[in-house]
């Protein structure tokens, strides 16, 4: 392993064998890759990572360097550089301001660390991410949009960064995570894509029954992703209690916010449901002083 440079640590995925985090680092590359296609309506898929640089903080900046093709037209493997910046330990909320074909944008900036851009949210999307909401809530077909679970593999894999969002969670609360076989046992139950009003098109008239075109709701710039859940054994989060069991099903928000002009992505996220052991602790304070 290379010494520190500039406070940065420097990773070879080539030739080393092992590195900080690297279920969570590649999930950042798939990040990266995301925010592209998103952008470009390309559909790029990570290959490998190449190598990385990442501050040795619990609140980190990482910029990789990986390779990633597009399955049609050009099968061939391209060079891609993107960067993320996280904006708190211990939770989902970074930021991925670049994310680009190497060589594609030439810059001379320097590195700074804990880079925070433009991605501005708006409206719902602003301030602490909501809870899970009721069911009467989850009725409202003008804010949410139900993602059907019978949907085809090939629609699945169209939409893979739903199941992305929920392992960036479990991943960014427990880092220690260090085998993706952790994921294989998730099952997820439910979906629903929270988005403004005006990002809502009007259904489209099938003489039937209307229905609302799902990609203009999938692919808005700023969601609200709420995903239920289960196969995961602990949910590990500060602070919070949670049922144990792989039968146990969970909770989980994911904000999402995209500037289509600057290109800066946001992502932030949380478990829904558990018991706060704040409340524990100031109760059982209370009662000492009492005694």
């Amino acid at each position: 392993m290379c010494g520190m440079i500039t406070g940065l640590l420097p990773i070879d995925c080539v030739r080393e064998r092992g590195y900080p985090y690297p279920v969570l680092v590649n999930l950042y590359a798939k990040m990266g890759l995301h925010r592209y296609n998103m952008l470009k309506g390309t559909n790029f898929q990570l290959d490998s990572l190449v190598k990385f640089n990442m501050l040795q903080n619990c609140v980190s900046s990482v910029y990789m360097t990986l390779l990633a093709h597009e399955p049609a037209p050009d099968p061939l493997a391209k060079t891609f550089q993107v960067r993320v910046d996280e904006h708190k330990a211990n939770s989902l909320a970074f930021e991925c301001s670049i994310a680009r074909i190497k060589d594609e944008v030439i810059t001379k900036k320097p590195f700074v660390p804990h880079f925070h851009g433009d991605a501005l949210a708006y409206g719902i999307f602003k301030g602490e991410l909501p809870n899970w909401p009721s069911d009467d809530a989850l009725n409202d077909g003008k804010r949410f949009y139900l993602v059907r679970l019978s949907l085809k593999e090939s629609e699945w894999q169209a939409n893979d960064w739903i199941s992305m969002y929920l392992e960036l969670v479990i991943c960014a609360h427990d880092r220690r995570i260090r085998k993706r076989d952790v994921y294989s046992q998730l099952e997820i139950l439910e979906v629903a894509i929270e988005t403004g009003v005006e990002d809502v098109e009007p259904p489209i008239e099938t003489g039937v029954e209307d229905v609302e075109p799902p990609n203009e709701r999938l692919n808005a710039t700023s969601v609200n992703v709420y995903i239920k859940f289960k196969g995961m054994e602990n949910v590990i989060t500060p602070m919070m209690i949670f049922e144990s069991g792989e039968h146990v099903e969970h909770k989980a928000v994911v904000r999402r916010v995209l500037n289509e002009h600057s290109g800066d992505m946001t992502l932030s996220g949380k478990f829904c449901g558990g018991l706060s052991t704040k409340k524990k602790i100031q109760s059982s304070k209370k009662r000492t002083r009492s005694d």
